[in-house]
């Protein structure tokens, strides 16, 4: 059990939490996107992503850019904005990191800054402790057949304790990796003598079931490692904790007698026949078996060995060699190796990477070492009814199969991934654990302790090369590991984007969503946003795609009004007009049996517009944009998205950290891909206060309206084409105003008025598509979803429906050529 503990115990060790550079003086403000707080620890819950950085403003006044391995302090700004175009002075960590503590208390990652440039350090510290169980399992093995197996025991259980105890207490790395080191070795030791001393004294026909109780154990000791680190959070007390378990066997380990097997490889026949005699009264045999008619000894050397003539010196000593005496031997043993290494290699391999499956890492952990507890069962009935090797060869060949099957399962089936690589540690912890009993009946007393040593050893290089295999995971994808999620970029922050990362989340739970943009709510373009739900025609676009997008976009937004959260969502419904100066047309509009209650007005209607000849009056949705975005965001944040502020000038920037990307940029579209099909069409609106308007009024021809919404009422608008003109037009106001009061006279009590400009994406029809960028051999999928105009907000979910559709299309024809490429 110590052994299990000891050799897993780095898995919660060595963690490395949420970091940023420090930096010196104190902290007024801090700032993360959108979210103020006091201190840097505040804002640990928001971090989302290594490539973020934290804005934090000193007491004296200084601003400073606070990233995971530098720090830059703004030059010529004292105004607490989380993007800053202008100079910085970028420096190095020289003051040390802030850690995240709410999960760990400490590590040796943050008690020695094992981070960005001395990352590797932390890594290599399982490397580094198998690398001394290889080298004990050596060393001790051989010790023990020349010494006993008794001495050796006595010798590292009593090194297991201290030295666990000394880890607690390094003072530097290099200290602790020694310290380690040595810990390894006596374990390493520790198991292979007790392992053997277990087999010499277990007779036959319970052999089998015995030797996996120490397997059993080893196993308990994994799932000991999961509890302390659930309920210790400090590392040094974790340790010491860890190591206290080994102590009661140090007090009583004393009483265990040298086994008579190796007592009379060596010629101790006296003190061998001493412990059977023992053996016989404890068991109440009342014939007790003679050590020279048991093994045909002449009386006279057993008569010599009592006087002490007997000489020792001409026992012939065993080393390594005596495994390759001949060639039957030395391909047992050469196959009894690789048997070591396969098994050592999948066991840890599936163990240490159970942390990194998803959901509670110390459950995970837990659960991998319940896993084994079944495995030996079955390899316990399996020796007993199939033999040694006809249980053997099904297992390693079945633990094969499924860790081709994990690199063939679509990514999106993460249940089924967790579930093959716990039916993984199954299968090899049956081989793993059978290989021990194995080894030791396959070899003479005389090497027993060696050859199980040296397969050991063999082992150890396994798991050496395992913590490795873990790390490579994230670079290369067809470790027998779970295959990476797929990583979508969604570019651009406004409706479009927001939409379109949040449906895409949702949609395909197994992908990393981030949305990348250089301008967040409330400046964006969506800001300014009407935000009513009465769709505008493109030309270029089929008028059936068109009502199924509206269709689904009104069904999913009146979902969330009749939900507790369409307060924070900004959604409300409301009732209104359209009115037009010319006579009724025979054709309906397209949407009106999507929207609620569509019907022409009345005569009774129509006076309070004596202008206007003929309206439709009809129920459907508002929403406060800003309000909007905001609870996208955060929606999206829910989901494991994440959000970075960065400008992207070029698609291919993106082509290493992403797989697929999705061009939700609107008007930079023109620029960033040169899509001179778009253009701008300038919007001036005003946003006032007037909350006795509960009705909206809309002229036909779209270029008067009123819309009340929950916090303001938007006044409209204007549509200049082809205006890139951001400042607002005192005459526009006003002429907006004037027009607006002649529908409503009421308005002219409306106060803090407010001008918003901005300028609508306008294509002939929406360009939603996929398309695949080509550069050489390198090739990118982009999903290309703008270009919505003044529609935007009437068919945003329903194009970012579609724009997942086609992301899903992109998935599945990268996983298929990475399958082709696998077999």
């Amino acid at each position: 059990m110590s052994c299990g503990i000891h050799y897993l115990a780095s898995v919660f060790m060595a963690v490395t939490p949420k970091f940023v550079c420090s930096i010196p003086g104190n902290v007024s403000s801090v700032l993360y996107y959108n979210s103020s707080a006091s201190s840097i620890e505040d804002v640990w819950t928001l971090w989302t992503s290594t490539d973020n950085y934290i804005v934090a403003q000193m007491e004296n006044g200084e601003i400073w850019e606070l990233n995971q391995c530098s720090r830059s302090r703004r030059e010529g700004s004292l105004d607490l904005a989380y993007e800053y175009n202008g100079n910085k002075s970028v420096f190095s960590c020289s003051h040390g990191y802030i850690y995240d503590h709410t999960k760990w208390t400490s590590t040796i990652v943050t008690e020695w800054d094992l981070v960005c440039k001395r990352e590797w350090l932390a890594k290599l510290t399982q490397p580094t402790f198998m690398l001394g169980v290889l080298i004990g399992a050596v060393i001790f093995g051989d010790i023990a057949d020349r010494m006993g197996r008794r001495h050796i025991m006595w010798f590292t259980s009593i090194g297991q304790f201290l030295f666990g105890i000394v880890v607690a207490f390094t003072f530097d790395y290099y200290s602790f990796v020694v310290a380690r080191f040595l810990l390894a070795m006596v374990s390493s030791g520790y198991l292979v003598v007790v392992f053997v001393y277990v087999t010499e004294y277990v007779g036959i026909k319970v052999r089998t079931w015995a030797s996996m109780h120490v397997h059993a154990f080893f196993a308990l000791g994994v799932m000991v490692v999961a509890l302390v680190g659930f309920l210790v959070r400090t590392w040094w007390v974790y340790q010491i904790f860890l190591s206290i378990t080994t102590l009661p066997f140090v007090l009583c380990c004393w009483m265990l007698p040298e086994t008579p097997f190796w007592l009379l490889s060596v010629g101790r026949y006296e003190e061998a026949q001493k412990v059977i005699n023992i053996m016989a009264r404890w068991n109440k045999v009342s014939t007790p078996c003679k050590i020279s008619e048991l093994c045909s000894i002449q009386q006279d050397a057993l008569v010599s060995s009592r006087t002490g003539d007997n000489d020792v010196s001409t026992t012939k000593k065993h080393n390594i060699l005596d495994l390759f005496c001949n060639r039957y031997i030395a391909r047992r043993t050469i196959t009894v190796w690789l048997i070591w290494f396969t098994g050592s290699l999948g066991y840890y391999v599936f163990s240490l990477s159970s942390v990194n499956l998803g959901g509670n890492e110390y459950l995970n952990l837990f659960l991998i070492g319940v896993v084994e507890l079944p495995s030996y069962v079955i390899a316990c009935i399996g020796m007993d009814k199939l033999g040694r090797r006809n249980t053997l060869i099904p297992s390693l060949i079945s633990s094969a199969l499924i860790c081709v099957l994990i690199m063939l399962i679509p990514q999106d089936f993460n249940a089924l991934i967790i579930l093959a690589n716990m039916a993984g540690k199954f299968t090899i912890g049956v081989a793993f654990g059978l290989i021990y009993l194995y080894t030791a009946e396959l070899y003479p007393t005389i090497v027993r302790s060696l050859a199980v040593g040296s397969g050991s050893m063999m082992c150890r290089v396994g798991s050496v090369v395992a913590p490795f295999c873990v790390y490579l995971t994230s670079i290369w994808i067809f470790m027998p590991l779970s295959m990476s999620k797929p990583r979508i970029a969604v570019i651009g922050a406004g409706l479009i984007g927001l939409s379109a990362a949040v449906c895409i989340s949702e949609t395909i739970p197994t992908c990393s969503v981030t949305i990348i943009s250089d301008e967040f709510t409330p400046n964006t373009t969506s800001d300014v946003a009407a935000g009513m739900l009465i769709p505008h025609t493109y030309p270029g676009t089929p008028i059936y795609q068109q009502k199924q997008w509206f269709k689904e976009t009104f069904d999913y937004l009146f979902a969330i009004n009749n939900s507790s959260e369409a307060p924070s969502a900004g959604i409300s419904l409301v009732s209104g007009w359209q009115i037009f100066k010319t006579s009724s047309s025979a054709e309906l509009p397209f949407w009106s049996d999507i929207v609620l209650g569509f019907r022409a007005m009345t005569e009774m209607e129509l006076k309070k517009f004596p202008q206007y000849r003929f309206g439709q009056a009809f129920t459907t949705l508002k929403c406060d944009c800003p309000s909007y975005l905001l609870w996208l965001e955060k929606r999206l944040k829910g989901n494991g998205g994440e959000v970075h502020a960065k400008r992207i000038a070029n698609l291919w920037d993106l082509q290493n950290n992403y797989d697929i990307v999705v061009n939700c940029t609107g008007i930079g579209s023109r620029q960033l891909i040169g899509d001179l099909k778009i253009y701008p069409v300038r919007g001036q609106v005003l946003k006032v206060h007037a909350p006795w308007l509960n009705h909206f009024i809309r002229d036909g021809d779209g270029l008067s309206y009123i819309y009340p919404g929950i916090h303001n009422v938007t006044l409209g608008g204007t549509r200049e084409k082809g205006s890139w003109n951001l400042s607002p037009d005192p005459n526009i106001s006003k002429d907006i105003f004037d027009k607006c009061c002649a529908l409503e006279p009421s308005l002219q009590k409306a106060q803090d008025i407010k001008v918003r400009v901005g300028l609508r994406p306008s294509r002939l029809a929406v360009r939603l598509q996929k398309e695949i960028l080509v550069q050489g051999e390198k090739k990118l999928p982009v999903v290309h979803n703008y270009g919505h105009g003044s529609g935007g907000f009437s068919m945003h979910w329903g194009t970012a429906k579609e724009a997942a559709r086609l992301v899903g299309e992109c998935i599945a024809t990268l996983q298929d050529s990475l399958s082709k490429a696998k077999l």
